[in-house]
């Protein structure tokens, strides 16, 4: 990006002390040509007596990794990976996508795949001034409006699924000033407490030559430096904001401007002070990288960069690996025996202290203090570690005496004053409490090494298979009441589907005979165990079951709402052949007239009639009685296969159901009440 190309050598020509051909500074780190041939190597062997260590491993272009060591402990960490990198600090041209009054913010686009949050606290109003009076839009839309162009810088990482948050309050860090342009107040940091050392630093930054409109913070490292250095890093960083002006006028709307450094140099910058006394790095390329930075900012501390050239990976040097494996456990233990518990949501953090196995050889309230001691000085190595932010609640164990609770928050308190980051801490409550209010600098590092688990969904339970199986069991229960098909497939896990064919197959048999349908249980062991996939397939396309036999044919299939089989009433002999007679109406035929004939002769109607019409055609010997409308079945004639039958309503009644049914059972009672008294008068 423009910005970083224009601060590679920014201060290369005013910053004194650049190693000439023949410089100590380089002669010594070609002498010791950066590895282990001399006195290097020595004091890497008795690395437990140094007080501060930073290393530095980035031999895998995937990751990169930094880390310091306080007398062999790990005391900060830092990490980046390929997919994973650190956007705070980076400048953007923006461009706003929507502004949402109720919340007093907006959202901006600051590239093609990535939006911003800019809540109205960071907004620079003398950078961006009213356009509209109106308060219709409140606060937020007197000063922004959608489409709007602006630059805005990324002033925290995304988190939890939450954009990252912007500002128009720019902020450049340098190695002792932090150059804050649109702001015209300065400071000193607020670590630095010596009140001698505040006072020199406030007279230093007044005789600064400032241009109108910018600010300037001394930072921790400016502790001792005198104006000569402080005015050359002003004027680096001023040059750097020149550029990066030059850069947005010339960029796309919305697209990167600047881009900050990268993890090592970021580290060596900000992390950086006199109590480190070596910092090994173990690429060719990178401690390059960091020399020349190192010449350019601070020259006289140059020679404490070396290269490692050794065969063992450089944190397994310093047995780091264990301590960087505790950063993303849920439980941490203690020197005296006892354990801190951590869990954590998106904006609240709960701290448990356990006595756990400590030993019991003094009074309860003489443990319970020990053990308090050692968890507030661990508990705030891993507020750094781990950059825990936002409300952390801290449950010690339960002290009676005030003076020990005293105690345990001065301890508390002195932990954290090496904590970059903004906190407040409350006073141990009577319920033995404490509440920490921390800002969260940088995103977070577990991300970065773990992925959240597929199957558990980050919660770390697992249903086990009984309790997936009845819950799968009962969702088949319920897809299965609704109807609507004729089979349905279901895939479950494989365990899950052993264990309800095994344990609950008398209970799919009922859902099947019940709801009339087919039920097919599947294994996919792409599946996990709480997921069940169903496939609900039509009445057309499921299997057809067996069907009774009828005069020959075989009944249709039943509908899906009714059972599977229904049995057909035993029909009345025919009688002897007759003439044909003239076919009443089906309108005449008598609707009081119940009949127990099942649906599979709904649809004999058709055959019938045809049977009829061809018999008036070709008359028989003798007369039939008027109004007989009993059909005569031809013996040589082959019937004719039954068409598709129609849909049955969910209520059955017979003479809706079945018409033609009704008409022939109607006739048969009217030829037998005529025919009577005929054979009477024979007789």
């Amino acid at each position: 990006m423009t910005g970083e190309a224009s601060n590679s050598g920014a201060d290369a020509e005013e910053t004194p002390g650049r190693s000439e051909p023949g410089n100590p500074v380089e002669a010594e780190t070609k002498a010791s040509g950066g590895g282990f041939d001399g006195p290097d190597y020595q004091k890497l062997e008795n690395h437990s007596d140094m007080s501060k260590t930073m290393l530095v491993n980035v031999t895998h272009v995937e990751e990169s990794r930094v880390a310091i060591l306080e007398d062999g402990v790990l005391a900060a960490y830092e990490i980046e990976t390929i997919n994973r990198t650190s956007i705070k600090g980076n400048i953007y041209n923006a461009v706003v996508e929507s502004v949402h009054p109720g919340l007093e913010a907006a959202f901006v686009h600051i590239s093609t795949d990535l939006k911003g949050f800019l809540p109205i606290d960071e907004v620079n109003f003398r950078l961006l001034p009213s356009r509209d009076e109106s308060r219709a839009r409140g606060r937020i839309g007197q000063h922004l409006q959608q489409g709007q162009r602006l630059m805005v810088q990324v002033v925290r990482e995304p988190f939890a699924g939450k954009p990252p948050t912007v500002s128009t309050y720019f902020s450049l860090p340098g190695r002792y000033l932090v150059l804050m342009p649109g702001v015209d107040t300065g400071g000193i940091s607020r670590k630095i407490g010596d009140t001698a050392q505040r006072d020199r630093l406030r007279e230093i930054i007044e005789e600064l030559k400032l241009p109108e409109g910018f600010g300037v913070i001394v930072r921790t490292a400016g502790i001792g430096r005198t104006k000569t250095e402080l005015q050359r890093d002003l004027k680096y960083l001023l040059r750097l904001w020149e550029a990066i002006q030059k850069g947005s006028g010339a960029g796309q709307f919305p697209g990167p401007v600047y881009r900050e450094r990268d993890l090592v140099i970021r580290t060596i910058r900000d992390h950086f002070d006199p109590d480190i006394s070596e910092v090994w790095i173990d690429s060719a390329e990178t401690h390059e990288k960091a020399l020349e930075f190192m010449k350019d900012v601070m020259p006289t501390r140059a020679k404490s960069l070396r290269l490692y050239t050794g065969d063992r990976p450089l944190f397994n040097k310093y047995n780091l690996e264990e301590q960087i494996e505790t950063i993303y456990k849920r439980r941490v233990l203690l020197p005296s025996g006892g354990e801190i518990v951590i869990d954590g949501t998106e904006a609240l953090t709960a701290v448990d202290v356990n006595s756990a196995r400590t030993k019991r050889k003094m009074e309860a309230e003489e443990n319970a203090t020990q053990t308090n001691l050692e968890a507030a000085t661990e508990i705030a190595r891993q507020f750094r570690l781990r950059d825990l932010g936002g409300l952390v609640v801290i449950d010690f164990i339960d002290m009676m005496a005030l003076k020990n609770r005293k105690k345990v928050e001065k301890t508390m308190r002195d932990a954290m004053k090496g904590d970059k980051a903004k906190y407040d801490i409350t006073s141990i409550s009577k319920l033995g409490l404490m509440e920490i209010a921390r800002q969260r600098l940088k995103g977070e590092k577990m991300g970065a090494t773990y992925a959240t688990c597929t199957s558990c969904d980050g919660h770390g339970l697992l249903k086990t298979i009984e309790a997936a199986a009845l819950a799968a069991l009962r969702k088949i229960q319920t897809r299965s009441a609704r109807g609507g098909f004729g089979r349905l497939m279901v895939a479950l896990p494989p365990m899950v589907a052993e264990w309800i064919l095994n344990s609950k197959r008398e209970e799919i048999l009922r859902l099947e005979k019940r709801h009339g349908i087919q039920i097919v249980v599947e294994s996919a062991p792409a599946l996990l165990r709480h997921e069940c996939e169903f496939n609900a397939l039509a009445a057309e396309a499921a299997a057809e079951p067996p069907a009774a036999e009828r005069e020959g044919r075989p009944a249709p299939a039943a509908a899906p709402d009714l059972p599977a089989t229904v049995t057909a009433p035993t029909r009345p002999p025919a009688p002897e052949p007759a003439a044909p007679a003239a076919e009443k109406p089906q309108a005449e035929q008598p609707e009081d007239s119940t009949s127990e004939t099942g649906p599979s002769e709904a649809g004999e109607e058709t055959p019938r009639k045809r049977r009829r019409r061809r018999r008036r055609r070709k008359p028989r010997g003798g007369g039939g009685q008027e109004g007989s409308a009993e059909p005569q079945a031809d013996e040589k004639t082959t019937p004719e296969p039954d068409p598709e039958p129609a849909p049955v309503p969910e209520r059955v009644i017979s003479n809706e159901l079945m018409p033609a049914a009704v008409g022939a059972a109607e006739g048969q009672r009217s030829r037998s009440y005529r025919n009577g008294p005929r054979k009477g008068k024979r007789g």
